[in-house]
């Protein structure tokens, strides 16, 4: 009976667990809306510097500033867990590229593409 008892109590403590633990988890689709800045990037993704916006209606703007001359690309973007997916016409051609959000918070965010390269972003106020 005794044991009985001890298994209960380990299985409530660990549900209990498992909610706070899942409690943890951040809102992606909710902390990724807004502008950001990109402060830091691997070579190959976007330029330090590029703004991206996205809406909570799933629409996403590039805007990059070049030589005096800024530049934008539109799209829109699906966020599924700690991943976003995001699809653009660039050059008459969609293209669509999925990102991993490795860290997210009010004011900043890292994410990863599938070949591992980085971008560090902090929100815009």
């Amino acid at each position: 009976m005794r044991l009985l008892k001890l298994l209960a109590v380990a299985a409530v403590v660990g549900l209990a667990g498992a909610a706070a633990r899942a409690e943890e988890k951040p809102d992606y689709a909710k902390l990724i809306v807004g502008k950001w800045e990109v402060t830091k990037a691997d070579p190959g993704t976007v330029p330090p510097g590029a703004v991206v916006e996205f809406t909570r209606d799933g629409k996403i703007k590039f805007t990059v500033a070049s030589n005096d001359k800024e530049g934008t690309v539109e799209g829109t973007y699906k966020v599924e867990g700690d991943k976003f997916t995001m699809t653009m016409k660039l050059v008459g051609e969609e293209k669509i590229q999925t990102v991993t959000i490795t860290g997210i918070s009010e004011t900043g965010m890292t994410t990863a593409d599938k070949d591992g390269k980085k971008v560090d972003l902090t929100k815009k106020k």
